[in-house]
């Protein structure tokens, strides 16, 4: 009985000190087997929350500042179109437009859906812009869309209402491609959302994409203590450059500054409205690089990329923008397919 008493005051003990040490910032943690008592978690465990600490052993203990409060996903998609635009190339595993459509969508809503689980207080909105696809195909990227739950709505895109906006007349195709990035600017601008993530329809995401995205922004933009920026993908040309980059920790990947994205890339919308010139230079004329103003702006914000990558670029095998390294995405590709 004495024996239990004694036992019974030594973890009372233990509580309080447990108490006192969270109090004063501290984490405690068994060295002998990585177990954190005031958390009752091993550390392989997730100990990050979200919105408010971001712990990384034996780096330590990150209190965010910058809260993520809201995510909208603005999904761009033309089925219409077999090679990609500007190269002219098939795409690695050579399908028709429309299924790599299907599955990067298939793919994304798989990633809200993991994100929403994760992060139940967060608001999540999908919208689809399509490029005036033939009814089936609407009807099968809505199917898709329900399988999953997901707030979500599809609309059309207008290439008459951007069409007098272009300073060039001379490439019909690059005048609807302008158009979509346009509109895909403008809705962001009119909806109430904190972040935004632009995605292109050729992009095959992992089911943790968004919410490595999500702990990695509120981590870097409260390191940085400025809004930040980040593509999903880990692009070969960043192998074949020598440049200097920054390497952070997110929560299951490696990050590191860049200096170049294509289309696909998560922004406050304070970001969109600050540069919103430059985003609308991108969508109104024909640089070569096409994404050069998106360039510029990376002179100023810092944008980072993730290693290994946590999407993969459906280009064609030979562009520096292509397969990311490091990860089977055949794989990948398989478990996306669309069962209708």
């Amino acid at each position: 009985m004495k024996k239990f008493l004694n036992q019974s005051k030594k973890n009372a003990f233990q509580k309080m000190l447990i108490k006192l040490i969270r109090k004063a910032g501290f984490e405690i943690i068994d060295q002998s087997n990585l177990y954190l008592p005031g958390k009752d978690k091993y550390y392989e465990n997730n100990i990050s929350k979200i919105n408010e600490s971001n712990t990384i052993l034996p780096l330590g203990r990150i209190d965010i500042t910058r809260k993520v409060k809201s995510l909208v996903i603005i999904f761009r998609s033309f089925t219409k179109e077999n090679k990609q635009l500007s190269v002219g190339k098939k795409r690695i595993f050579e399908y028709e437009k429309k299924e790599y459509t299907k599955r990067c969508l298939n793919s994304i809503c798989n990633s809200i859906k993991y994100a929403q689980l994760e992060f139940p207080n967060l608001k999540f909105l999908l919208k689809i812009i399509d490029d005036n696809s033939d009814k089936k195909t609407l009807e099968d990227l809505k199917k898709i869309v329900d399988n999953f739950n997901v707030k979500n709505s599809i609309e059309n895109l207008d290439i008459e209402k951007f069409r007098d906006k272009q300073n060039f007349k001379n490439n019909e195709r690059m005048v609807a491609h302008n158009a979509h990035i346009y509109q895909s600017k403008e809705l962001a601008k009119s909806l109430d959302y904190d972040l935004i993530f632009f995605v292109e329809d050729d992009y095959l995401h992992l089911k943790n994409s968004i919410s490595e995205m999500l702990y990695s922004y509120e981590k870097f933009s409260t390191i940085y203590k400025q809004d930040v920026i980040l593509c999903p993908t880990d692009y070969p040309y960043l192998y074949q450059q020598d440049f200097k980059s920054n390497i952070l920790i997110g929560k299951e990947k490696y990050w590191r500054t860049i200096d170049q994205t294509l289309c696909t890339y998560l922004i406050s919308k304070n970001l969109l409205i600050n540069y919103w010139d430059k985003y609308i230079e991108m969508a109104t004329n024909n640089h070569n690089p096409y994404e050069k103003p998106l360039h510029l702006i990376y002179n100023e914000r810092i944008c980072l990329s993730p290693m290994p990558s946590l999407s993969l670029h459906l280009a064609n095998l030979n562009t520096v923008y292509g397969l990311s390294p490091l990860i089977d995405w055949k794989e990948i590709w398989e478990k996306s397919k669309v069962s209708l």
